[in-house]
Parts: C-alpha cells; sequence; structure tokens
C-alpha cells in the first residue's frame, strides 16, 4: 500500500521537547491564559489612556489586518508536511495537519484550551516583543496588548468556522467578512488544503498572489520567524507615522 503520510507516521512516536509526535494534543493551563489576558488587557487601556482615540482605532484596524496577514503566513507554513521534522516549530504543524484530518476535534475543546494552544508561543514571544518596543509609546502598548487579543479572536474565528450553528453576534461577524465563514473554511479543509489560509479572510487575496510567486517552503518559513519578530515594530510605525501625519497624538 501507500506509505502513511507524515501527519500520521509522528503521530505513532512518542513527543519529546524537540520533536512532534504523541499526545498530538496536550491540555493547556487556562490559568496562563487568564493571565496573559489579564496583562494585556492593562497594557491597552494604560496605552489608550496616552494617545488620541482616533491613534487607538487605527491601531485596532492596524491589527486586524496585520493579524489576518500573519495568520495566513503561518497557516501555510505549518500546513507543509514537511515542517512537521523541524525541532519545536513540528508540533504545531502536526497539530494544524491533523486538524484536517479531525476537523471538529477544535469544537470539542473548551475555548479557554484552544487559546491555550498559543502559551508557549506567548511564552517566547513575549521577552522579544518587549527588548524591542518602547513600552513608554502609547501606540505600542496598545499594538502589543492587541497582539494576543487578536490571536484569541483567531482562535474564535476559527472555531466558530466548524460550528454550523453559532452564536448570533458570530454569525453577524462571519457574514460582515470580519471572521472567516463556515463555507470559505470548509473549501481550505478539502484536499489539497491550498486556499482560504487567513483566519478573518481579508487577507486571502494577498496570501493567494504571494503562493502564485513562489511555494518554495524556506522562502515562506522564512518569511513566517521575518514576521514573527518584526511585525509589531512596523506596525507601531506605521500608526505612529499616520498619527503624525493627522497630527493627533
Amino acid at each position: 500500500g501507500e506509505p502513511l503520510a507524515l501527519e500520521f507516521v509522528h503521530a505513532q512516536k512518542q513527543m519529546t521537547t524537540l520533536t512532534a509526535g504523541f499526545p498530538v494534543y496536550q491540555l493547556r493551563s487556562a490559568l496562563v491564559v487568564y493571565i496573559y489576558a489579564f496583562f494585556s488587557t492593562c497594557l491597552i487601556i494604560r496605552g489608550a489612556l496616552m494617545i488620541h482615540p482616533l491613534t487607538t482605532a487605527m491601531c485596532v484596524l492596524t491589527m486586524i489586518v496585520g493579524y489576518d496577514f500573519y495568520s495566513g503566513i503561518l497557516h501555510v507554513v505549518f500546513d507543509h508536511p514537511s515542517n512537521i521534522s523541524i525541532p519545536i516549530l513540528g508540533q504545531p504543524c502536526l497539530e494544524f495537519q491533523w486538524h484536517h484530518a479531525i476537523p471538529f476535534d477544535i469544537v470539542q475543546k473548551d475555548f479557554v484550551d484552544v487559546c491555550g494552544d498559543l502559551n508557549v508561543a506567548v511564552m517566547i514571544l513575549t521577552p522579544i516583543y518587549c527588548a524591542m518596543l518602547d513600552l513608554n509609546n502609547g501606540v505600542a502598548m496598545v499594538i502589543g496588548g492587541l497582539k494576543l487579543w487578536m490571536a484569541y479572536f483567531g482562535q474564535f474565528s476559527h472555531k466558530s468556522a466548524h460550528v454550523t450553528y453559532g452564536s448570533t453576534w458570530a454569525k453577524w461577524l462571519q457574514n460582515h467578512g470580519l471572521m472567516i465563514s463556515t463555507k470559505e473554511h470548509k473549501a481550505h479543509h478539502k484536499p489539497p488544503h491550498d486556499i482560504d489560509f487567513c483566519l478573518i479572510g481579508v487577507c486571502n487575496p494577498i496570501i493567494d498572489a504571494l503562493r502564485t510567486l513562489t511555494t518554495n517552503n524556506r522562502i515562506w518559513i522564512s518569511l513566517f520567524c521575518i514576521w514573527s519578530v518584526f511585525d509589531l515594530v512596523g506596525y507601531v510605525k506605521v500608526v505612529d507615522a499616520l498619527a503624525h501625519f493627522l497630527q493627533i497624538s
């Protein structure tokens, strides 16, 4: 018969600190999620009190678009079969690709547990962002806090896309293009899983355009690593420049 796909091969191996394997899913700490959410909320409130309301609105808009673009890049990388073999990165890649085989796994998990899937990534990236951002800058504080909340919103969008009868306001967000719809996300789950990568959906045309230029895995991994580290610095500069241009603080 045909050899097993890599996600099934790795799912039969014992997971280690560096390598992907069984168990594919782990129960994450809800307490850590609440702690992250609390401090991120404090950061947003403190920063918003330092800047003009229109600047805060620009931060939110920038992060919606920025997060969606990043979610598309991440999804492209995590969906690539060979990336399961990459140390540390392999386990989330395995989870993403296992999700294609069992698409309703995300519905069966509590939302806090779904958010907990981000715990390790937040732990790794937070010290980097703290070192790179001026946390006396109100825009940087709002952007930094929104990074986490947009990630949680993306998890909610993804989970909602697998629920046929979701909440009224979730359906409203889907119908108005603020979350990926069930129909659009279902298209991604059809092999070869090469469309509709973004978890909100507004940046899907950009991701599709980039994939027409190249599908080289190393280039996409490089883009993912660069965007993971430097995205917030870029967003802060964009919002600061716009606020200066509009002469608002």
